[in-house]
């Protein structure tokens, strides 16, 4: 068996690994707070692939294994906007692969060169126990999508490039500008308090990334509580982060937590046994300070909030409004237009609340003296037709 095809091989394995089940989309007019906070999150979050060339791996000892002529890897991750001029923070490992998880990532390719095949687990025990570290990495391009509701449909990728100076590798976070503005942004929070209902908003799929990746635009709601803060000593060289309940996969790096007010308590790094593990918001805040960004929602995040309030308070009319104006600024946003439409129908099937139900009474008042006249009619219709034209018990008025 040829080398080209022992590799496709490997890559069909990776392909069919299950993915990690992942919660749908909320419907708009739930009643649960953090569920909430995810439809108002949902139009800052994007799909971040990059594609990177990487010559070889190289072991601890420095046994190499080279790629050979397939030798790009993509890397697929999540983003979300912390500023409304679409600044996007991710991780570093995304935008800029490095390390360990672009070995684990490149190993289906290097390793069906010389006839080895597995799973994901058994690439990262071979990376891990050997210390494998990629040579001659190379970015290729790094391309960028907005999260859909729906899967269906086409659509082109976001303009995007690091901004220079963001990589921060020891913190593995970094910074993406896009080529648009007007983007609804979330806002970090100060800090993280064990036992907060927190939810992860990314691209999860649970498998090695290389190529064919699962294309679709809709992320997954990966929800879970806040744990405790620690030091991570066997990666992250022993840096503080925090762990979090929610059953994180590969792809979901990069990834807000949320919690119900729609805040961000940290991004995603990587995996953990009982969840995942996230770096805390202080520290995106002091790169944003460092870069000179500012950290705000943005005007189309506090109109599309505003909307949601009056459709959850069911003021329909209102909501319309607030979505129209959403979409006008932001046309790719995921949720506007959608429910603009819904809210547009609401409000013509509701009647207004303001109008005072005084027809109700007035009408069955009306029809109960039309009743009664009718009665009265008749019966003085048979009173004249038997030759009684009068009010007593003979036909003539009653006298004493």
């Amino acid at each position: 068996m040829s080398r080209r095809v022992q590799t496709w091989l490997a890559i069909a394995v990776v392909c069919i690994t299950p993915a990690t089940a992942a919660a749908a989309i909320p419907n708009a007019q739930t009643n649960d707070p953090l569920q909430r906070a995810v439809l108002l999150s949902l139009g800052s979050v994007y799909r971040v692939e990059t594609t990177v060339s990487v010559t070889a791996l190289r072991t601890g000892t420095g046994t190499t294994y080279p790629l050979g002529p397939i030798h790009n890897v993509t890397e697929l991750g999540t983003a979300f906007a912390v500023a409304p001029s679409g600044v996007l923070v991710t991780d570093a490992h995304v935008a800029a692969p490095f390390g360990a998880a672009l070995a684990v990532a490149a190993a289906p390719l290097a390793l069906a060169r010389v006839g080895k095949f597995g799973a994901e687990p058994a690439y990262e025990k071979w990376v891990n126990d050997n210390n494998v570290l990629p040579v001659g990495v190379r970015v290729v391009g790094v391309r960028v999508w907005r999260a859909r509701l729906a899967a269906t449909g086409a659509t082109e990728p976001v303009g995007a490039h690091v901004i220079p100076g963001s990589v921060e590798t020891r913190l593995d976070i970094a910074l993406l500008q896009l080529s648009t503005g007007n983007v609804p942004a979330l806002l970090l929070n100060e800090g993280e308090t064990v036992g907060t209902p927190a939810a992860a908003i990314g691209y999860g799929v649970g498998t090695a990334t290389t190529l064919g990746l699962p294309e679709t635009l809709v992320p997954g709601v990966k929800i879970g509580t806040i744990g405790p803060t620690g030091v991570a000593k066997k990666v992250a060289h022993g840096q503080q982060l925090t762990l979090i309940s929610a059953p994180i996969s590969r792809g979901d790096s990069g990834a807000p937590v949320i919690d119900a007010e729609a805040s961000v308590h940290g991004v995603v790094r990587f995996k953990t046994p009982t969840g995942g593990a996230m770096e805390q918001s202080q520290n995106i805040f002091a790169l944003l300070q460092h870069l000179h960004i500012t950290n705000a929602s943005g005007t189309t995040f506090t109109m599309f909030e505003r909307g949601m309030d009056n459709l959850w308070s069911g003021h329909y009319a209102a909501a319309a409004a607030a979505f129209a104006d959403v979409a006008r600024l932001d046309p790719t946003h995921p949720l506007a237009t959608t429910l603009e439409h819904r809210s547009a129908v609401l409000a013509h099937a509701k009647h207004p609340a303001s109008h005072p139900r005084w027809w109700r009474p007035l009408f069955i008042g009306i029809a109960a003296l039309a009743i009664l006249g009718l009665l009265f009619g008749v019966r003085r219709l048979r009173a004249l037709r038997q030759g009684r034209p009068g009010g007593g018990p003979d036909g003539f008025p009653s006298t004493q």
